[in-house]
Order: C-alpha cells, then structure tokens, then sequence
C-alpha cells in the first residue's frame, strides 16, 4: 500500500517537458491566426481600394458617353471624391480602325498616385 501511495505522488501533474510542448503548439496556433487575421485586413483594404478605384472608372465612362464627351482627342485628368477618399483619374484617347470611333483608356489612381485600375474601351464621336 505503501509503494502505491508514492508510485501515485509521483505520477500526479504535468511534467516540465508537457507544459513547454503544449505552449508550444498553442504559441504556434495564436501566431497562425494572428497571421490569417491580418493578412485577411491587408486583401479586404486591397479589394476594397481596387473596387473604389473601379466605380471611379465607371463613372468617368457614364461622363464620356454622357455629358463630357470627348470634342478632341487631347488627355484629361481630374480628381474625384469617392468612399471618404481623393482619386486621380487621367484619360487618353487614340484613333481607331474607324474615323467615327475612337479608343480611350483611364488609368486611376490613388492619393500617392499609385496606379489602381486601368480600363479600356471605345466610343463613338
């Protein structure tokens, strides 16, 4: 009875080399998540500059098809409010396989002038 009472004290708890593998593997596992997190923050402000950027181009073209129409074929550029945010826009216009069409293409970008999105298109004089 005796030797049983001291074989349990000695097997009761973790040992040291328990307690540090199973930090280990926790310490492992937080650092993965916090990575997952913040590179999921990092492509939500990525898509969602590109996707703003995109809705400015969008509009530029509304314009062109619309109200600023093109009269010569000469670069514009301009800024625009959209999402709490200034973006710089610059169009270009160049000849196409036909005198009544053109082709443009927007570049946007960002306040750094960094560019964002660019399309391209045509549209009838």
């Amino acid at each position: 009875m005796a030797q049983s009472l001291v074989h349990m004290k000695n097997t009761k708890g973790f040992s040291l080399i328990e307690v540090v593998v199973a930090l280990l593997i926790f310490s492992l596992s937080v650092i993965t998540i916090y990575q997952l997190i913040t590179s999921t923050s990092i492509s939500i402000f990525s898509l969602e500059n590109r996707l703003l950027a995109k809705e400015v181009a969008n509009n530029r073209i509304s314009l062109i098809n619309t109200i600023e129409k093109p009269r010569n074929k000469q670069p514009r550029n301009g800024v625009m409010n959209m999402g709490g945010k200034n973006w710089y826009w610059k169009e270009e216009f160049t000849s196409s396989y036909s005198a009544e069409v053109f082709e443009f293409e927007i570049l946007i970008m960002n306040s750094e002038k960094k560019p964002i999105y660019k399309v391209k298109g045509y549209i009838n004089e």
